[in-house]
């Protein structure tokens, strides 16, 4: 490796990075919360930037910052990365992630252009494709890098440019007192920010891959990897939560994600809009596909110590991917929204702590933290799928900042805290770099 590559690799890692990030939701939430702000839709925007976009890559930032995410998750228990992960990759990767990319392919990039084609048939091209991108591990990020990614930009910039130049009407005033708040919840739906912690090893191997082995120059170019995915996924993301909130005056707050983008995207563009959305939506699916399922084999193969061999895991993601994405999107969405709300808390805790390890003083921080933030976040889920539990909703309401969506805020910092002091001068989880793990092996 020649260091004079450093950013040529970091802008090829990058990209991968944003194209493992931006799928199915980072397409269809934008729009909604435009719609669903109006006037203010730039609040609305800076909230899914928050979830959906800062959050997603700082995670990447604190796994290259400890080396990797074993290591980030040893502090609560040496195994506890193999537990979350493989929930993770179950529950979120091949309950949600993986279908919903194929079901959203069908619904945007196949249906509207060809009405006739049952889902069944867009599912096993699909996933055949993926399985295609997928089936070596070790190519995955330059076959996102190189070739996947800048396709996609090309398309995106065509139908966004042309929606933000030639929008088909004006933003309509919303009733909508926290669209913040609001936007910031929904940014939890795109799964993101599992994404970077699930995801952030193998873009840790593409740095190393390409040479960079020395912790310190994986760190700067890790800084630059995150930059050039804030870049393309916060541009993307501002400009379809403004397209959306240009069609207040055609569709109402009811208006289905993928009908509303669909929608929008005909009204602005025509048939020959509707084409080149439907490919950037079909590449976008699929590089996000490419990068869970890759991420969900590797760990399968290494909790089972080799015994499930990566290659035969990745057969079995598709082949789930492709049945769940036949129920559609919507029922995907509605399966995967308490998951979420249980998950995100956890992962962000991870990626704050991660991004401060150097200054946590014992592992009882990252202890108290996880496990306050998910007992609390646990009750969230309930409610969300039993909003009439009036009993447990007195008891979280006692919580400060219920109302807003964010009651597992205090208690987890008041978890850390005690965490910190019960475990005072007991020595931290040994880790070691990951470049001098790989070596060891």
């Amino acid at each position: 490796m020649k260091k004079k590559h450093w950013g040529i690799d970091s802008v090829v890692v990058g990209l991968a990075l944003f194209s493992t990030m931006f799928g199915a939701g980072n397409l269809i939430f934008p729009p909604q919360i435009g719609l669903s702000t109006g006037t203010q839709w730039l609040l609305g925007a800076i909230g899914i930037l928050i979830t959906g976009v800062i959050l997603p890559v700082t995670a990447f930032w604190a796994v290259n910052n400890v080396g990797d995410v074993k290591t980030l998750m040893g502090h609560v228990h040496p195994r506890f990365y193999d537990w979350f992960y493989v929930i993770g990759c179950i529950l979120v990767g091949m309950g949600s992630t993986l279908p919903r990319s194929g079901a959203t392919t069908h619904e945007l990039a196949i249906q509207p252009l060809f009405p006739n084609v049952p889902i069944w048939v867009t599912m096993v091209v699909f996933f055949a494709l993926v399985l295609f991108f997928a089936f070596d591990k070790n190519s995955v990020v330059d076959k996102l890098g190189k070739y996947l990614t800048p396709l996609l930009l090309i398309m995106l910039a065509i139908v966004l440019i042309k929606g933000v130049v030639s929008p088909i009407g004006v933003p309509q005033e919303v009733d909508n007192p926290n669209p913040v708040t609001s936007a910031m919840l929904t940014g939890y739906l795109t799964g993101d920010l599992t994404v970077g912690l699930m995801c952030a090893n193998i873009f840790i191997s593409g740095l190393v891959l390409k040479g960079h082995r020395d912790a310190q120059e994986r760190k700067r170019c890790g800084i630059l990897v995150g930059l050039v995915s804030v870049a393309s996924l916060g541009t993307i993301y501002v400009m379809l939560t403004y397209i959306g909130a240009t069609g207040g005056a055609y569709y109402d707050l009811s208006t289905p994600q993928t009908t509303l983008l669909s929608g929008l995207i005909g009204q602005t563009l025509g048939v020959v809009g509707m084409g080149c959305m439907g490919l950037a939506v079909g590449l976008a699916c699929l590089t996000t596909a490419v990068g869970i399922g890759t991420t969900g084999a590797i760990v399968v193969n290494e909790v089972s110590k080799g015994r499930i061999p990566y290659r035969v895991w990745i057969v079995v993601v598709c082949v789930v991917g492709a049945v769940f994405g036949s129920f559609g999107v919507q029922s995907i969405i509605d399966y995967v929204t308490p998951i979420f709300l249980i998950m995100y808390p956890i992962c962000i805790v991870f990626t704050v702590l991660g991004l401060l390890d150097k200054w946590i003083p014992n592992d009882g921080v990252y202890k108290g933290g996880i496990i306050v933030s998910g007992v609390v976040s646990v009750g969230d889920a309930i409610l969300s799928v039993a909003p009439d539990f009036t009993a447990l909703r007195n008891v979280m309401g006692f919580i400060p900042l219920f109302e807003q969506g964010f009651s597992w805020l205090v208690p987890t910092i008041i978890g850390m805290i005690v965490g910190g002091i019960i475990c005072r001068g007991k020595p931290r989880y040994f880790y070691q770099p990951a470049e001098t793990a790989d070596s060891a092996q």
